[in-house]
């Protein structure tokens, strides 16, 4: 496969299919030498979908705040506070994507 005739979703969903270990936005931008991690996690919504469709599932590992351990359970990008204890040390959006189960 000659990665210049994928579109960035492909990209991301082969790398992601690939890795042995999660990666943030950030790894994955600075991989695939993408313009912004905004631009990431917009892709990272669309390439759930089209995982989902291939039988594939985009595996979370949620944000967590470095202080207090509050885990964000419903984000798939990085909160900026943590709404318990107020920190802003959060360890970003982990992802993977895997074979789904039946």
């Amino acid at each position: 496969m000659v990665s210049e005739f994928l579109t960035t979703r492909e990209k991301i969903f082969f790398l992601l299919e690939e890795t042995d270990k999660p990666l943030t936005a950030r790894q994955i931008k600075e991989i695939l030498h993408l313009d912004s991690e905004k631009d990431v996690y917009e892709h990272l919504r669309h390439v759930a979908l089209s995982a989902k469709r291939k039988g594939y599932k985009l595996v979370v590992q949620y944000p967590v705040c470095s202080n207090c351990g509050f885990m964000f359970d419903d984000k798939l990008t990085k909160p900026s506070r943590c709404p318990r204890c107020g920190s802003t040390k959060i360890a970003p959006p982990r992802f993977l994507i895997r074979r789904s189960s039946l």
